[in-house]
């Protein structure tokens, strides 16, 4: 992929917030085939992978014996196996996890993510929307031997696409013909993108800080209740039926022009060390600088506005509508 490579590194590394193009090659890939492929992800993920077909992909994580999440990917069913998508940065540190398991199941885990070229989309424009390449229905996946392509959750009437590409010759030609119609922008707008949509990402800075419901996966459809054992499961099933949640994910606009990092922490205004309030998942500026935020925190403190970021205490998250519901009992 170094042509690949080489020539996304001459693109534009601008923001953008509406019919964008641009490299998606900070999000990794995670191979897993195998005769056992399919059982192997049934007992360690919180999705039923057996609802998976190559037509549609699924959200799903991954998480420790006590319930802390430490992934969440979208998961594609190709002919031999499975990828699935994630933070690059997460790669490495969720394959040395899931080679604890394998045991001697026949199945294979590896880092795909220099075998294939990525590129993100995000447009309302008729011409891109109908290329015969891409999906017709926001979940849905498209493939040939070449090119996967998946359709996004949608974001303020506009469709996000993502491609994988396996010749970097096909995926440059592909490029230059979307290209023509959208902007051209850095990894930052599909990062911005992601926040706004409100799908949650682990970083290293926050592995392990949260239960998937925390992460409002419960809403997202990440998470199968009715699915055998799988790691946290017990945790993550006692907060389900026995628990009332306490905590979730809201976004949120900051009035800042320091960008806050995944991990920052959220007290209540006025404190001075970490108060276990809230944390930081992602954050990321507009082109016009406005700071966009997703945060997991107590809810009666987010509801009643008193929290501040730890390192600027004169910055507090005003809240804004999720572009999906939320039912507090999930």
């Amino acid at each position: 992929m170094k042509q690949w490579q080489e020539f996304a590194a001459k693109q534009s590394t601008a923001q953008a917030t509406d019919n964008f193009i641009c490299a998606a090659d900070e999000w990794g890939l995670i191979l897993v085939n195998g005769a056992d492929a399919t059982d192997f992800l049934q007992n360690q993920l919180s999705n039923d992978i057996h609802l998976i077909d190559e037509n549609h992909y699924q959200l799903s994580s991954y998480s420790t014996p006590k319930g802390r999440l430490v992934g969440i990917f979208r998961i594609i069913r190709i002919s031999n196996g499975y990828i699935l998508v994630t933070a690059r940065s997460m790669v490495l540190p969720l394959l040395e996890r899931l080679y604890r398991y394998i045991v001697q199941a026949q199945v294979t885990v590896a880092d795909a993510s220099d075998y294939f070229a990525r590129i993100a989309l995000q447009t309302d424009a008729a011409a891109v929307i109908q290329h015969p390449l891409l999906p017709d229905s926001a979940g849905s996946v498209w493939q040939n031997d070449s090119v996967i392509s998946l359709q996004l959750e949608p974001l303020a009437g506009q469709r996000r696409f993502l491609l994988l590409c396996l010749a970097a010759d096909e995926a440059i030609d592909l490029w230059n013909e979307f290209a023509r119609q959208l902007q051209v922008a850095g990894f930052d707008a599909l990062r911005l993108s992601e926040i706004k949509a409100g799908i949650p990402v682990i970083y290293p800075e926050t592995s392990e800080d949260f239960v998937l419901q925390m992460a409002n996966l419960g809403v997202l459809d990440g998470v199968s209740f009715k699915k055998g054992c799988y790691p946290g499961q017990e945790i993550v099933a006692r907060m389900q039926y026995l628990g009332k949640l306490k905590r979730r994910m809201y976004l949120a606009r900051l009035d800042t022009e320091q960008l806050p990092q995944p991990g920052d922490a959220l007290v209540v205004e006025g404190k001075t060390e970490i108060d276990g309030s809230g944390i930081v998942v992602d954050a990321q500026f507009d082109q016009h600088g406005v700071c966009y935020c997703l945060y997991i925190a107590q809810i009666a403190k987010a509801d009643a506005g008193k929290l501040r970021l730890l390192s600027q205490p004169a910055v507090g998250p005003h809240n804004l509508d999720l572009p999906y519901p939320i039912n507090p009992s999930i």
